[in-house]
């Protein structure tokens, strides 16, 4: 069943979305998804609770998430997805039943509360991520902030060919359960 009005509600976060590097690939079934249990994002600019921006976004009609357009969601996972904007940022969205299981962005205007985009700088990361990256094996290395947020770095074809180095540029920014 469909209702004809979804209401969502998402804490706005300042964040840069830019491209995953993950593969998509594209099809022609579809399938509808209820959004209608979807929990709000924090998307505030800080850390900071007590000054977390909010905004209502109104759905007309639920995502057509598609079959055939997947995204890899884990080293051994491909989903269907669909793309989604939220404050004008274009982000990743996969769902399981009403409850979102990946948030992904590659969009450069969106940024983390802690300030992270994508395209920042392994070097500008502070010495406790750029040590503490958790390499998940052909999908790429990630860092989980206290934001709940999650920088992903893409080395190589496989993503984990090397470990990012100073050269390196966070590739895309997520959520996930």
């Amino acid at each position: 069943m469909r209702p004809s009005l979804l209401l969502v509600t998402w804490t706005i976060l300042v964040c840069s979305c830019s491209d995953t590097g993950q593969e998509k690939v594209e099809s022609a079934d579809t399938l509808k998804t209820d959004l209608s249990n979807t929990k709000s994002l924090d998307t505030t600019s800080k850390v900071d609770s007590n000054n977390t921006n909010k905004a209502t976004l109104t759905l007309d009609t639920l995502p057509n998430i598609s079959l055939g357009k997947m995204t890899l969601v884990s080293s051994g996972q491909m989903s269907p997805y669909t793309t989604i904007k939220i404050d004008g940022c274009d982000f990743d969205l996969v769902t399981n039943d009403s409850d979102t299981t990946y948030l992904a962005t590659n969009d450069k205007k969106f940024q983390t509360p802690e300030g992270y985009k994508v395209g920042t700088r392994f070097t500008e990361l502070p010495i406790e991520i750029q040590t503490e990256l958790t390499k998940e094996p052909d999908w790429g290395y990630y860092f989980k902030l206290l934001s709940g947020w999650t920088l992903g770095f893409c080395e190589g074809n496989s993503c984990t060919d090397k470990y990012p180095e100073n050269g390196s540029k966070v590739k895309w920014i997520f959520k996930r359960r």
